[in-house]
């Protein structure tokens, strides 16, 4: 009996485990009742659903098929240009697309597109205009670092630098043959004569400066980098020329400044553009040298006297703005009055006096004095200050005639004596000539062998 019996807390305990063990078997047999009715109903919606989108298919279709007609398929297939991959430094006309403060964004082949920095100074060009741009890198999803041909790049180290490269220079300090400079972390050496277009009196201005160079000589091995400032300055210099010059027209007027005087004239910067000045257009009077009346570096205003479109060059005029000397000059010099001057030029024929600033009178000859003058130089000497008196005035031919003799007086006539007086009272008998084959004429002579002596002669 005792084997049989059964602890009450053992019986509680088996129970329990007993109806736990119901419950999952139970719950078991639930979900395996539930699964298919959820899976039916899961595959019922998946077909409302495959239904749904084949209905909704079929009407993008249907509409496709209405937007399409009239199409060229084969056009649109040839049209899809798959992207390519630009090289570094190629050039492309590109269209503007898109202007923000600081970034012109720009349409490039292949569907990539370009990003062009712009500085605070520059003219950000506007949408829709068509530029010129060089890939300088690529960047994220499709998009190319572009800038305009001819500015400068950022350069880090000698694998990113080229020959005919423009880069951005600072001028550190100066030696015997040119400037020293530094473009980013790399050494570079400007020439003399590659710093500007003209002649550099003083370096040491430029020290600090930044400004765009040209590469002219790279050798990495030897740590070698010459680059040129005045390339840069010939290409604007170039570029300004072509648009200026389609401006330019004879009477126009403009300030700028002799860069350089020669014997036959002085070239004149009128704002990137050069034009003589020839010396003949300097002053109404005479000049010697251009250097008497300009200097290097002197701002005058210039007039456009002639423009040649085939060798685009350029003629300015000076003494045109300065007013023509021989305006008014009647009045400055009227007839019989007396004038003072100096004299400018002997000529066999006279000596010229200068009156004022481009104007000039003629002594003749016959007019310095009542003396017969076989040479002028015997009597009149260039510098020498005369008086004369003004004999005529014509404008039209810018010609004075004037007379030192007027002003002096008269020497008194001299009586011949009376010996010369009876000589030219006496006047010869007339001889008339002999024809030719005809008899002689007779004359006042008397015949050969005289007359009434009775001897000899020709009819003695």
């Amino acid at each position: 009996m005792e084997n049989n019996e059964v602890n009450p807390q053992e019986q509680s305990g088996v129970n329990a485990e007993a109806v736990n063990q119901d419950a999952a078997v139970n719950a078991e047999k639930v979900e395996a009742v539930a699964a298919p009715v959820a899976e039916t109903v899961s595959l019922d919606a998946a077909r409302e659903e495959a239904k749904n989108k084949r209905a909704q298919s079929a009407e993008e279709e249907a509409e496709l098929d209405s937007l399409m007609s009239g199409v060229d398929l084969n056009a649109v297939k040839t049209s899809v240009v798959a992207p390519v991959e630009l090289e570094t430094n190629a050039k492309f006309d590109a269209k503007v697309i898109k202007v923000e403060k600081d970034q012109v964004f720009v349409e490039l082949p292949g569907k990539a597109q370009g990003v062009l920095t712009t500085k605070p100074d520059e003219n950000a060009p506007e949408e829709g205009a068509t530029i010129k741009v060089v890939i300088t890198k690529p960047l994220e999803d499709g998009q190319y670092e572009v800038r305009l041909p001819g500015t400068a790049v950022t350069v880090e180290d000698w694998t990113g630098i080229e020959k005919d490269m423009v880069v951005e220079a600072t001028v550190t300090g100066h030696n015997t043959g040119g400037l020293e400079c530094r473009v980013n972390n790399l050494r570079a050496f400007i020439p003399f004569n590659q710093i500007a277009a003209y002649r550099v009196e003083n370096v040491e201005e430029f020290i600090g400066q930044k400004f765009e160079c040209l590469v002219i000589e790279v050798n990495p091995k030897r740590r070698n980098l010459v680059i040129s400032r005045r390339k840069i300055l010939e290409r604007e210099r170039a570029a300004k020329r072509e648009e200026l010059i389609k401006q330019l027209q004879p009477g126009q007027i403009y300030e700028g400044t002799v860069r350089k005087i020669m014997d036959f004239g002085a070239f004149v910067d009128i704002g990137g553009i050069d034009g003589l000045l020839h010396v003949s257009q300097l002053s109404w009077e005479r000049v010697k040298h251009p250097s008497d009346v300009l200097k290097e570096g002197q701002k005058i205003r210039v007039q456009v006297e002639k423009v040649d479109p085939v060798t685009k060059k350029i003629s300015f005029g000076y003494r045109s703005l300065q007013g023509h000397p021989w305006d008014n000059v009647a009045e400055k010099f009227p007839v019989d009055s007396t004038v003072t001057g100096k004299v400018t030029k002997i000529m066999t024929f006279g000596a010229f006096v200068e009156l004022a600033k481009g104007v000039e009178g003629l002594v003749h000859i016959s007019e310095i004095s009542y003396q017969r003058v076989n040479t002028v130089g015997d009597v009149l000497k260039v510098g020498d200050v005369v008086t004369a008196k003004v004999l005529s005035v014509d404008t039209k031919a810018r010609r004075i005639s004037l007379s030192i003799k007027a002003l002096t007086e008269a020497p008194p006539k001299v009586e011949k004596p009376e010996r010369e007086k009876k000589e030219q009272a006496e006047e010869k008998p007339f001889e008339a000539p002999v024809p030719k084959g005809g008899r002689p004429r007779a004359t006042n002579r008397p015949l050969r062998g005289g007359i009434g002596n009775g001897e000899g002669g020709l009819f003695g």
